[in-house]
């Protein structure tokens, strides 16, 4: 939490990005005047350009679907479809004596825009019936440029449809089909978004795989997503066939419940068998893990939406202090993964606040846990035990890791700019790197410049350039700011938090480079610490101090190198410091009372220092300054609650 300098509005930059989604309105008015119409032929317009040529080319390729009931979203496909910040988008929809209809759409991307027909504008049309007229999009532009693209539209309009059932993939052969296992049903008349649902609704018998009975089954249902008029596409659900094994005979007959309310049922599938096969477990990896870190569940019959699947380990758990926990009968061990798809899951070691200031659950200890593991699928006041793993289960528990990924925002290159060092970037950040692993070489903590995908719970610290609270920080904690105990793994030192605002305190976090030019005596808003060497090191390559900016290919092996080498060296030094630092606070620094947040007192090259106690030649770490290191008690500190 380092806090220097004064607010110096020319030293700020600030963007304000807003993205929103309005729901489509509809008016009948008449169109827009001044327009130049472009003649459509069948499905696609020809591209409409503007003169200046200040906007993208505007093109109409498709529009669908073809028949549109109550409550069909219109997706219109092209190019050129602008977003709020380079223009806005109208659709008009024109028939024949003059009538026309203004629409504002919802833009799904560059390529996609769509709008709702409700029952309104499906009656205006002429629904039920048939609408024949054009579909016209504008884009308008800042400044008064605009241009038009118009395709015919020919749309079939009906209050309902009737549906019918010619496949389903599950109902073919000898195959035997899981729970979550992706099935497609093939036919017509299926209701899209908007509309309603189509049901596949059972009625036969149904006779579990361990008993020689029966049982009638009769309106159970299958409820797939509608991926266009003639396919529907999803996972088996448990209120289909249920949870247990078994074989399904009788009829699926598709119904189309309408968004009205109205049940529309079709010709379906008679006669057919289904097998369900039992939830069984085929491999978990990887074999050690850490806190914040996933497990890859493997095997079949993984099912979501209103059912449940969990994994009973039974056995023990064996400490690093060689304590030994059993896991049996009522302590077994119970996770709930993510389902993923019917043959993947996913689960996340996750901890809770123990009220004690510390956390509790799996992951929370670092051991090793053997045994079996079960699957068991719930489904309301239904429960079915699976196959289990074949084997003993052995899975450790690594101790805690806290992984940081450092996130280099545009606005770092900025700073480099003004430094005059754009060209020896990497070499900066290689430094960085340097530096903070050195800082945490001795605990568990990692840092990287990729955004981790082992990991879902990490932290996360944004390097920018000019600070966005207008006080020119060098950086900030903007979290919670001092975590105890290091109980919450997912910070972001970075962005906007809202929490600080209301509060009082700064709202933005992260790394400021830009503010690291108060440390030049001649800097208007120096700092108390300024330092002359920091005109030595940078200036001559400063554009603002009349210096030479670094060239590509410069350094190593030119003239200026040595120069060159002495200033990466104590930017990234500065910038890794800093880093540090901030991490430090999320990870419940400085070691002391809930309200202490720096070393007192403060001694030299020490990192966890308040910012005025630190000057310019320690953070950069030249003049043989020696370097920074963590105090006792800080140390201490991270070594108990991240120990290697």
């Amino acid at each position: 939490m380092n806090v220097y300098g004064i607010h110096s509005s020319s030293w700020i930059r600030s963007r304000s990005r807003s993205r929103s989604r309005s729901r489509s309105r509809v008016s009948k008015v008449g169109w827009w005047l001044g327009l130049v119409a472009v003649a459509a032929f069948g499905c696609a317009s020809r591209p409409s350009h503007l003169p200046d040529g200040s906007g993208p080319e505007l093109v109409i390729e498709s529009v669908e679907p073809e028949t549109v009931l109550p409550g069909t979203w219109i997706r219109i496909t092209g190019r050129g479809f602008v977003d709020e910040n380079a223009g806005s988008l109208t659709v008009l929809l024109e028939r024949g004596g003059g009538a026309s209809w203004m629409i504002s759409p919802e833009r799904i991307d560059d390529e996609q825009v769509e709008f709702r027909v409700d029952q309104v504008l499906f009656s205006a049309l002429g629904g039920p019936g048939v609408f024949q007229g054009t579909l016209k999009v504008r884009a308008d532009y800042p400044g008064g440029a605009s241009q038009v693209a118009e395709t015919s539209a020919v749309w079939s309009l009906e209050q309902s449809l009737e549906p019918a059932l010619e496949h389903l993939s599950a109902a073919v052969g000898q195959v035997v089909v899981y729970l979550g296992t992706e099935v497609e049903a093939l036919g017509s008349g299926f209701l899209l978004r908007g509309e309603g649902v189509t049901e596949l609704r059972l009625s036969g018998t149904f006779a579990p795989a361990d008993t020689q009975d029966e049982f009638p089954v009769e309106g159970n249902l299958i409820v797939l997503d509608a991926a266009s008029r003639e396919r529907l596409v999803g996972p088996i659900p448990a209120s289909g066939f249920g949870i247990q094994p078994g074989v399904f005979s009788g009829d699926i007959i598709p119904v189309n419940l309408h968004e009205g309310g109205q049940e529309v049922a079709g010709g379906g599938l008679v006669g057919v068998t289904i097998e369900l096969g039992p939830t069984l477990l085929n491999r978990m990896e990887p074999s050690e893990a850490s806190r914040g870190q996933w497990i890859d569940i493997y095997g079949r019959g993984f099912v979501s939406g209103s059912a449940t699947v969990v994994i009973r380990i039974e056995g023990t758990f064996t400490d690093g202090q060689g304590q030994v926990t059993q896991l049996q009968g009522n302590d077994a061990l119970q996770i709930v993964p993510e389902v993923i798809s019917g043959d993947h899951m996913r689960y996340v070691l996750r901890v809770n606040p123990d009220g004690q200031g510390g956390v509790q659950g799996f992951g929370a200890t670092p051991g090793v846990l053997r045994g079996s593991a079960t699957p068991e699928v719930y489904y309301g006041a239904d429960y079915e035990e699976g196959i289990p793993l074949q084997g003993d289960l052995e899975f450790t528990v690594l101790p805690q890791k806290q992984v940081v990924y450092i996130s280099y925002l545009p606005g770092f290159t900025d700073a480099l700019r003004d430094f005059g060092l754009r060209n020896v970037e990497d070499m900066i950040r290689g430094r960085i790197f340097e530096m903070v692993t050195r800082d945490y070489a001795d605990v568990n903590v990692e840092f990287r410049t990729v955004r981790p995908t082992d990991f879902i719970e990490y932290a996360a610290i944004e390097v920018g350039g000019r600070d966005p609270n207008g006080r020119d920080l060098l950086g900030l904690d903007n979290t919670m700011g001092k975590d105890i105990g290091n109980v919450y793994f997912d910070d972001v030192v970075g962005g906007l938090n809202a929490d600080s605002r209301e509060s009082g305190t700064y709202a933005f976090g992260g790394v400021f480079v830009s503010s690291y030019l108060l440390f030049s005596p001649g800097h208007p808003d120096h700092m108390p610490i300024a330092s002359p060497r920091f005109d030595e090191i940078f200036g001559p390559f400063m554009p603002d101090m009349g210096g030479t900016k670094v060239e590509a290919g410069e350094y190593p092996g030119g003239a200026r190198a040595e120069q060159i080498g002495l200033a990466v060296h104590a930017l990234g030094s500065m910038v890794g410091n800093t880093i540090s630092h901030e991490i430090g606070h999320t990870l419940g620094l400085a070691a002391g009372p809930p309200d202490q947040f720096h070393n007192i007192p403060p001694a030299v090259n020490r990192i966890m220092d308040a910012g005025a106690d630190r000057p310019f030649e320690e953070r950069a770490e030249i003049d043989d300054d020696v370097p920074t290191t963590w105090t006792m008690e800080n140390l201490e500190y991270l070594l108990e609650y991240l120990p290697l």
